[in-house]
């Protein structure tokens, strides 16, 4: 339902802490204990920014679905 590019968008505005980890876990593969060493921060503080990143893109991913969805019925 949304383009490559709004997609990207969204990754893009996320704040930097916050898509720094969500791309090293989610594309890199990396694990917590490897973000945490490479960032110098905790495995928690990982796992933290992680579950930060997904409900920020969930709330924008659904604002902006919401939107689509508006225009779709206004014609």
């Amino acid at each position: 339902q949304f383009t490559q590019d709004e997609l990207l968008q969204t990754l893009k505005a996320l704040p930097e802490n916050f898509k720094v980890v969500f791309n090293l876990y989610c594309f890199e593969k990396y694990s917590h204990k490897e973000i945490a060493k490479a960032l110098s921060i905790k495995t928690e503080t990982s796992r933290s920014r992680l579950t930060r990143a997904r409900k920020i893109l969930k709330e924008k991913l659904t604002e902006l679905a919401t939107q689509k969805e508006k225009l779709n019925e206004n014609g």
